[in-house]
């Protein structure tokens, strides 16, 4: 069994005395929206944004100490006439963590703020695994409980790893999606950011959670559980 513990503004209107004045006066207005768009952009283009995305593999704690009951009082539920004899207890954790940069500005009351790396930490670390300690290692019983509970931890290697790339694309893309900003308070400004990315980074999250625990219900299907307990004449 397995436990998952598992953010043309239109000008005035005016009347001119002639129609060159008319063009005139239409003329400068574009002219002056341009130079106000340029100095509201950044001085330069920022260099590409520093994507890491690292993924901690689960390393498995083996325990053969505890009763029977001690370990079906770990699990967030129990199905009725059913006792359980092994439980891998994982705890997926993520991090999102982020740099940037601020570079000055002409009028300095303003700064330029932009993203410059984006890295995510996710994975499981340290794996309890538990096997009834009614059982002796190397008996049947014993043998039967570690394969499965062992293809538990390796659902969470795998999916963890086989989404790692995918995640890399994502967090690219969102990058691209946070162009630099002029910010009379910068500090503010990268709390808004931070949160804009945390909101886009959550279903990621969710994703990788939804793969895990349709992984562990395929595994823990009665049809595979029945096979597993046939392996060994007692039990």
């Amino acid at each position: 069994m397995s436990e998952e513990i598992l953010r043309w503004i239109h000008p005035p209107v005016r009347f001119f005395p002639s129609l060159l004045a008319t063009f005139f006066v239409l003329y400068l207005f574009p002219m002056a929206r341009i130079a106000q768009a340029a100095d509201l952009s950044c001085p330069r283009s920022p260099p590409p944004v520093k994507i890491n995305v690292r993924f901690e593999k689960p390393r498995p704690q083996y325990n053969n100490l505890l009763s029977r009951e001690k370990i079906e009082a770990m699990m967030p539920r129990k199905e009725v006439g059913a006792h359980s004899v092994g439980l891998t207890k994982s705890e997926l954790f993520w991090k999102v963590s982020t740099s940037f940069t601020t570079a000055s500005r002409t009028d300095r009351s303003e700064a330029c703020v932009y993203l410059s790396h984006l890295t995510l930490d996710y994975g499981f670390g340290s794996t309890p695994v538990y096997i009834d300690r009614r059982y002796t290692p190397g008996s049947c019983p014993y043998k039967t409980i570690l394969q499965h509970e062992d293809g538990h931890v390796a659902i969470l290697d795998r999916e963890g790893r086989a989404i790692q790339n995918w995640l890399k694309q994502k967090l690219s893309a969102i990058a691209e999606s946070l162009p630099p900003t002029v910010s009379r308070t910068p500090k503010v400004t990268q709390q808004h950011l931070l949160a804009q990315i945390e909101k886009q980074t959550n279903p990621l999250f969710n994703s990788l959670k939804d793969r895990l625990a349709a992984a562990h219900a395929r595994l823990d299907a009665p049809r595979n559980l029945e096979k597993t307990q046939k392996q060994c004449a007692k039990w």
